[in-house]
């Protein structure tokens, strides 16, 4: 399987941007073993390189061609140039990410003759806010797909019931490996809590008696955030005190502030942006808030979890996995502002309820979202398939 000694290992995701299913990857890059496997990454055109670090700029090449959205021309050059590239490169094991980079990699590997061929399911791809039409061309190709590798890893089991439930792949081939997440920083921050917290609110302009509302995820349409915004419209004349923190930078970003302007929320909402210090940022939370429309397993839950952080989610793919209902946190349903109002309410004037949730938050998730252990698991895997093992039907957790 290897040649010079190293197994040669190319991930293809359809861009590189500050997020889960690219965090997960560029981990499993820098965690794997260098003496054992040379990894590299193939990204689309809308990759943000810059937000990562020199190793992996060096380790990643851009596709152009490879864009998210259909475009039957530019798909075609792109699986082209794929074939082309894993020709070259030589690779044992071609391991692809996310849904267009999933299909076009996983046909552009077995093309070219890889030995073993990989996948990581993110997210589902066929979810109900698509168009049944293209819901069931999505269906359609993963199954196609499904055929062409040897493993499917899921970041949770809510995603694997749902491929497995569309009759994608073959149970033998499930691996359930959870997103990692380095918690080096958390450990920090929770180390000298008071003084981080402190600090930043009074950075980013929050008064001590502010209950801050914090939400960290891209600014795109499917991360909701016009649901938590419709919800502190319906709050801010009770609780003079309610403010908003939006950590995130996305397109979304321009409409979103319009829509604070246009409710009337201008002095209630700060947009922070990206911020590369995401558990300082969190620690200034008094609420946390997911509002997606769907996730594989959202990994910025645990994140809060870890620094114990009371949490209102809507019911997406792996938010029962993270959050305990009513437990460690509160689960509605999607899209239901109702709900999403109500539960903010408590929290706000509850602080021992936000406390209490908190704690077993942390005490639900600290032990099983380790970036090392992920990276372990992935490359114990990379062995097992390597080695023609069995590897499917497992719940790495």
């Amino acid at each position: 399987m290897t040649r010079a000694g190293k197994v040669r290992v190319l991930h293809v995701i359809t861009r590189l941007i500050r997020g889960g299913a690219d965090e997960n990857t560029v981990f499993t890059v820098e965690g794997v073993d260098r003496e054992h496997y040379d990894s590299e990454i193939l990204a689309g055109c809308r990759t943000e390189i810059d937000g990562f670090s020199p190793e992996i700029r060096n380790r990643t090449r851009v596709l152009p061609e490879l864009v998210r959205d259909p475009h039957p021309i530019k798909d075609i050059i792109a699986l082209i140039k794929m074939v082309l590239i894993i020709k070259r490169g030589r690779y044992d094991i071609v391991h692809t990410h996310t849904a267009k980079a999933g299909f076009l990699g996983r046909v552009a590997a077995r093309i070219a003759g890889v030995p073993h061929v990989v996948h990581t399911v993110h997210g589902v791809t066929f979810h109900e806010h698509v168009n049944p039409v293209l819901r069931r061309l999505y269906v359609l190709l993963e199954r196609v797909a499904a055929r062409l590798c040897e493993v499917m890893i899921t970041v949770g089991e809510d995603v694997k019931r749902k491929y497995l439930a569309e009759a994608i792949g073959r149970r033998d081939q499930y691996v359930t490996i959870p997103s990692g997440i380095d918690l080096t920083p958390f450990d920090r921050v929770r180390a000298n809590p008071d003084g981080t917290r402190n600090a930043l609110r009074r950075e980013l302009g929050f008064d001590p008696d502010d209950v801050v509302v914090g939400v960290v995820s891209r600014l795109e349409p499917r991360k909701g955030h016009q649901y938590l915004i419709e919800a502190i419209a319906r709050l801010a004349p009770d609780f003079p005190r309610l403010k908003v923190l939006v950590v995130g930078e996305g397109p979304d970003r321009g409409a979103l502030l319009e829509r604070v302007r246009s409710s009337g929320l201008a002095d209630r909402f700060t947009f922070a942006g990206y911020r590369a210090d995401i558990a300082s940022v969190i620690s200034t939370f008094d609420v946390a808030v997911l509002t997606s429309l769907w996730e594989g397993l959202p990994r910025v839950l645990v994140q809060y979890a870890l620094l114990e952080k009371a949490t209102v989610t809507f019911d997406v793919e792996g938010a029962r996995e993270i959050v305990e209902d009513g437990f460690s946190g509160w689960i509605v349903e999607r899209q239901d502002v109702d709900e999403l109002a109500d539960r903010l309410r408590r929290l706000t004037v509850n602080p021992e309820e936000r406390e209490a949730l908190g704690r077993r938050a942390r005490q639900r998730v600290e032990q099983h979202w380790n970036v090392d252990l992920m990276v372990e698991r992935i490359s114990n895997l990379y062995d097992d398939v390597g080695a023609g093992r069995a590897v499917g039907e497992v719940v790495a957790v």
